[in-house]
């Protein structure tokens, strides 16, 4: 039922990035879950990509024992195998999902520091593109994730999509209307 909740909050939302952060607490909620986090992918003059974070969201009770999420450069990407297979991965559309003591480098060592013990995560896509990732961390008990659970996670992530396509597109409407007005009311002055 949060996944129906959540797609109706950003269906109806003027600015669907002001709704993440009660959109990640309400689905980590659901899936009792400690954290979530939406990712974007950026891209740095010279530098590649970099994971930055869009919104997230820490349970209250967990604020000060985990570590915010962690933006990854590209060249942190190119000097680890897993990011590699990784980021290739996620252009794909595939689930990322397993415990932190079966991940080796990087990842490994960045999700202990912030206490996370089993880990979820798909891909956000906007026009086509990898736009980013959608993740949920349980950072109290390993566990499997259901199907129910990646699920909910990809129905999340779609209308994530969704919604980045309409403000993009409502920007350019409202952009070209502004324009029009604009033009029009310099024709009417009169100097």
């Amino acid at each position: 039922m949060a996944a129906v909740h959540v797609v109706r909050r950003l269906r109806e939302a003027g600015d669907w990035q002001r709704e993440m952060d009660s959109i990640l607490e309400t689905l980590c909620g659901a899936m009792d879950c400690q954290r979530g986090i939406l990712f974007r992918l950026r891209e740095l003059p010279g530098q590649g990509f970099a994971q930055s974070v869009a919104a997230y969201w820490i349970n209250p009770r967990f604020g000060g024992e985990l570590a915010s999420p962690t933006v990854i450069m590209q060249s942190v990407v190119n000097s680890d195998p897993l990011l590699e297979r990784l980021a290739e991965d996620e252009r794909q559309g595939k689930i990322f999902a397993g415990h932190t003591r079966d991940l080796e480098g990087f990842l490994r060592t960045d999700f202990e520091k912030q206490h996370i013990k089993s880990f979820l995560s798909v891909s956000v896509f906007a026009h086509g593109h990898l736009w980013g990732t959608l993740a949920v961390n349980d950072c109290v008990n390993e566990r499997e994730w259901t199907d129910e659970e990646e699920a909910t996670l990809h129905i999340v992530a779609l209308a994530i999509g969704d919604a980045i396509e309409r403000s993009l597109s409502d920007a350019h409407a409202s952009e070209v209307i502004r324009r029009t007005m604009l033009q029009a009311s310099l024709d009417a002055i009169i100097v």
